[in-house]
């Protein structure tokens, strides 16, 4: 039986009702239809202590490196903040290693409030991404005007929106497999 596909998820925001949030669900309904494991890091990232101040030992920080190391491949949110990553995000990354990341996918979720989306999220996200050495996917998404993407019941307003989510997660589980097994392609 081959081994389990764990997607870790790390969100850049601390509120679960936040559209980023939303948006790495509905990526993770994408991952775990295409026979993925989502794993979700809040319990990790929410309780990190600024990186290069946890001391020796710290459970958290051991915890979320076995986490990372045990992934498969990683999906990461933020929501844009003056053009770049949330720094709750931005922290979680900064305690990843090379050993725990390298070789592994990456899929990149932002969110904005503007109408031109997050592009300058997505841009830092991937190149953090390259610095670790990990592969990204061709596609990514963008999600602009954020206080209008949700419907009260947390439903995304716009079904194109949620497709290409669900998409990103689906595309992120085939990546993983045809990288291991390149007769896939």
């Amino acid at each position: 039986m081959a081994e389990p596909l764990e997607i870790l998820i790390l969100c850049g925001s601390l509120r679960l009702e936040s559209v980023t949030h939303r948006a790495l669900e509905e990526a993770a309904k994408g991952a775990a239809e295409a026979g993925g494991v989502p794993v979700w890091g809040d319990g990790w990232v929410h309780r990190l202590p600024m990186c290069g101040t946890a001391p020796s030992g710290d459970p958290t920080v051991a915890e979320f490196a076995a986490a990372a190391h045990r992934a498969s491949a990683f999906l990461w949110g933020s929501p844009e903040y003056h053009g770049t990553v949330s720094g709750l995000l931005k922290n979680a990354l900064d305690y990843l290693a090379f050993e725990q990341t390298a070789g592994k996918w990456v899929g990149l979720v932002a969110t904005a409030g503007g109408h031109q989306g997050a592009g300058a999220t997505l841009i830092t996200l991937r190149t953090v991404a390259r610095s670790l050495h990990r592969w990204t996917p061709p596609d990514q998404v963008s999600v602009a005007q954020a206080e209008r993407a949700l419907s009260s019941e947390g439903a995304f307003t716009d079904p194109a929106v949620a497709a290409k989510l669900r998409h990103l997660g689906a595309g992120l589980v085939g990546a993983i497999r045809r990288f291991r097994d390149p007769t896939l392609v």
